[in-house]
């Protein structure tokens, strides 16, 4: 059953000329599960913004068959702050029910009750009934019990990992009861445990999901169809992304034949009509013989008749090309990065001997030994607070191990990629802090276009730019520079499908080494050469 149909949808931004998106056509059906992928900037949010009514298309028409429905929307980079509980935050999803248990709460915990409180309290507690918020406390504790959060109902969000905090966020939107789910980029920040657990609760939700995402084998195990958006227009498949990447090449091959097909033709026919036209006008007047004015009649039609062939073969042409056109397929052009080693390279590059470090009376690390050589690539792993980013920074010089002791080899300089993206200074242009890096501009303007980072975007602030813009701004500060170890930690969070390959290829082909936090298991497969696990 049809939840919402969007026909020829066109969009343009009141400050831009070019439309972002162009006759877009699709339909959103009850326990579908649908993944839309792009590249940075192409449009992706806006469609979502679209299809929440957040934005009005500038043509095109959006019907709901049935109702309009409700829509739970889980943003990309929502973290929630403050010393509140989980079962506060969710039972605030209904807040009349919320103060009422609240207040109740509070007046409760008094020992000694004025007359006019207890008063309130009797009147809180007939609200209490009538509204029958009883059964709001056990839906909320469902929820809590379907989304595996009993260990952290009590907990406040301060001491919450990322994962933990989209799974909160979700049970949010499961109390809202929404129709459809839109999540945009859910995966960013869980570790592999955590995702595993994301696709099993999408493959067993009930209702239609569309969400972003870049993970490739995540998208494999849980979309029923893919929906690609290019250059304003949607490429739509049902299947996974193996069978939506496979189907996508046989299309474009089978356009590119057809498009060949139709040049030669059309090439063929205007060579026809040009040879028409050159035998017609090769005629002259002149030519005719004396007293011969029926030959001349009858030449002079013959050039005419040969112009008019020539001219339907040119309306065959035209209506070729308009009522019947086969438009070149899309083509990525072939994008390249290269990462620059610094001289000087040593076989051992760093070692660790029995690291402790502790956050006040939490201890995270513990007798740890690590070392690395020139030129593997370690994927640093383990669950989510278990001191990955602690040994990166400890690593990179940031933080001091308790215990211990951290030696360097001779020249070695440190490439280091930060995942909290609001480092990155605010107020200044994106060319104004890669010069940091580069005094070379035409050095940075190819690695920004290689990133698909083009046009007057350079001039643009840093406080403007997309998450996944800010990304390849600090993967562009990196390339900028010559370094014999590059330290990443989740460099692929916010980046499109195509910018992650070309930097698993650039990464593997990197003389130096690489220590990188990753939880694509796509990237990591492609990528490690050895697993140094932190439980």
């Amino acid at each position: 059953m049809q939840a919402i149909q969007l026909k020829n949808i066109h969009f343009t931004y009141p400050d831009q000329y070019q439309e972002i998106l162009s006759g877009i056509t699709l339909d959103i059906c009850d326990g579908q599960k649908i993944a839309l992928i792009g590249k940075n900037g192409c449009g992706k949010s806006t469609l979502l913004k679209i299809i929440m009514r957040e934005l009005q298309p500038t043509s095109g028409s959006i019907s709901y068959p049935n109702s309009i429905p409700k829509i739970g929307y889980l943003p990309q980079d929502l973290m929630v702050r403050g010393s509140i509980t989980v079962r506060d935050y969710l039972l605030q999803v209904d807040i009349n029910s919320y103060n009422i248990i609240n207040e109740i709460n509070a007046l409760s915990r008094i020992d000694n009750l004025q007359e006019k409180d207890g008063l309130r309290l009797a009147e809180l507690w007939q609200e209490y009934d009538q509204s029958n918020v009883i059964m709001w406390e056990q839906t909320v504790d469902d929820v809590i019990r379907e989304m595996d959060l009993n260990l952290l109902a009590q907990q406040s969000f301060n001491t919450l990992s990322a994962g933990e905090t989209t799974r909160v966020q979700l049970a949010s939107l499961l109390l809202q009861n929404p129709d459809i789910l839109i999540l945009d980029e859910p995966t960013n920040h869980l570790d592999l445990k955590e995702l595993v657990w994301l696709e099993n609760w999408l493959n067993a939700y009930p209702k239609a999901i569309l969400y972003v995402s870049h993970d490739r084998i995540f998208i494999d195990n849980t979309a029923s169809k893919i929906i690609e958006l290019e250059k304003g227009k949607v490429l739509i498949r049902t299947g996974n992304y193996q069978s939506f990447t496979k189907d996508k090449q046989e299309l474009q091959e089978h356009q590119l034949k057809q498009y060949t097909e139709r040049k030669k033709m059309i090439g063929k026919l205007q060579e026809a009509a040009q040879k028409r036209h050159n035998w017609a006008n090769s005629f002259q007047k002149e030519t005719r013989p004396e007293g011969g004015g029926f030959k001349y009649e009858s030449i002079f039609n013959a050039a005419r008749t040969m112009n008019q062939q020539a001219k339907h073969i040119e309306e065959r042409i035209i209506m070729l090309q308009t009522r019947f056109p086969i438009e070149k397929p899309i083509k990525d052009k072939t994008r390249k990065i290269v990462f620059s080693p610094a001289t000087g390279q040593q076989k051992e590059l760093l070692s660790l001997k029995d690291i402790d470090f502790a956050y006040g009376e939490q201890q995270v690390l513990h007798n740890l030994y690590f070392y690395i050589w020139s030129g593997e690539k370690i994927w640093l792993a383990g669950a989510n607070g278990k001191g990955k980013t602690t040994l990166l920074q400890i690593i990179a010089g940031d933080l001091k191990p308790t215990k211990g002791t951290v030696s360097y080899a001779n020249f070695l300089r440190l490439g280091i990629y930060n995942q909290d993206l609001h480092i990155l200074p605010k107020n200044l242009t994106i060319l104004e802090y890669l010069k940091q890096f580069s005094a070379e501009e035409i050095k940075i303007r190819n690695f920004m276009g290689c990133l698909g980072l083009t046009g007057d975007i350079a001039y643009h602030k840093i406080a403007v730019l997309s998450w996944g813009e800010k990304a390849k701004v600090q993967l562009t500060a990196l390339l900028c520079g010559e370094y014999n170890l590059l330290l990443l930690d989740e460099p692929t969070n916010h980046l499109d499908i195509k910018t992650r390959e070309m930097l698993e290829k650039a990464l593997k082909q990197y003389p130096g080494a690489v220590i990188f936090v990753s939880h694509d298991r796509a990237f990591i497969q492609n990528l490690a050469s050895r697993k140094f696990e932190l439980k």
